[in-house]
C-alpha cells in the first residue's frame, strides 16, 4: 500500500497537479442595455431613460465568478426630453463633465450557475464609493454570461441631492424620489 502511495506521489510530481485555468469574459456593449427610471417623491410621476455600459470584465475560476468589472459612460445618459437630458448631465446631478465614468466592482465570489444571487461590490458615482449588494440573474449561454438585475440605489449616498426630500426637508412640490431604478442586461463573451 505504501508503494502504491509513493508511486502516486512521484507521479504527480513528475507530470504536475491538474492546473486551474482562469476564463476571461469581456462586455458585449452592443448587446447590453441599461436603463435607469426616476420618480417624484410624493405622487406616482416618473420618467425612464437609458444609460450605456462603457466596458466591463468577468473572470471565472472552477466554475466561480472570481471578479467582475463594469464601467458606465456617464456622458451617454439619455431621455427623450433634451432639457431633461442635459439637467441630468449638469451639476445639480451626475456631472458629467468631472465624472464621466460610474464604476461597480465586485467584492465577492459567486457560483457560476444559472441562479439568482447577489452580486456585492464598490459602486462609485460622482468620486464617492459606497458598498451596493445587488440581486441579480446569472445565466449561462453556451460560452457567455448573461447578468440581468432590477436594482434601486438611493443617488444622496453619491451626493446627487438635488430636490431630494430627505435633504430639503420642506420640499414638497417638486421633490425628486432619494432612490432612482438602474435596470440591466449585460452579456459577457468568453475571449
Amino acid at each position: 500500500m505504501r508503494t502504491l502511495k509513493n508511486i502516486l506521489i512521484i507521479s504527480l510530481i513528475i507530470f504536475g497537479l491538474p492546473e486551474i485555468q482562469a476564463q476571461n469574459y469581456t462586455l458585449d456593449v452592443k448587446s447590453s442595455e441599461l436603463s435607469w427610471t426616476g420618480k417624484a417623491a410624493f405622487n406616482s410621476y416618473a420618467l425612464t431613460g437609458t444609460i450605456a455600459p462603457k466596458n466591463g470584465t468577468v473572470t471565472t475560476l472552477d466554475n466561480t465568478i472570481s471578479s467582475l468589472q463594469l464601467i458606465i459612460n456617464m456622458k451617454s445618459i439619455d431621455h427623450e426630453n433634451n432639457d431633461l437630458k442635459n439637467h441630468l448631465k449638469n451639476e445639480d446631478f451626475f456631472e458629467v463633465k468631472k465624472y464621466p465614468t460610474a464604476t461597480f466592482i465586485v467584492k465577492n465570489s459567486v457560483t457560476l450557475e444559472n441562479t439568482e444571487t447577489v452580486l456585492k461590490g464598490s459602486l462609485t458615482i460622482k468620486g464617492k464609493t459606497n458598498t451596493e449588494n445587488i440581486p441579480v440573474t446569472i445565466e449561462t449561454k453556451g460560452a457567455d454570461i448573461l447578468i440581468t438585475f432590477k436594482y434601486s440605489i438611493d443617488r444622496t449616498k453619491y451626493g446627487v441631492n438635488h430636490n431630494s426630500p430627505s435633504i430639503f426637508k420642506r420640499m414638497k412640490e417638486n421633490a425628486i424620489a432619494d432612490e432612482f431604478i438602474l435596470e440591466g442586461k449585460l452579456l459577457f463573451k468568453s475571449k
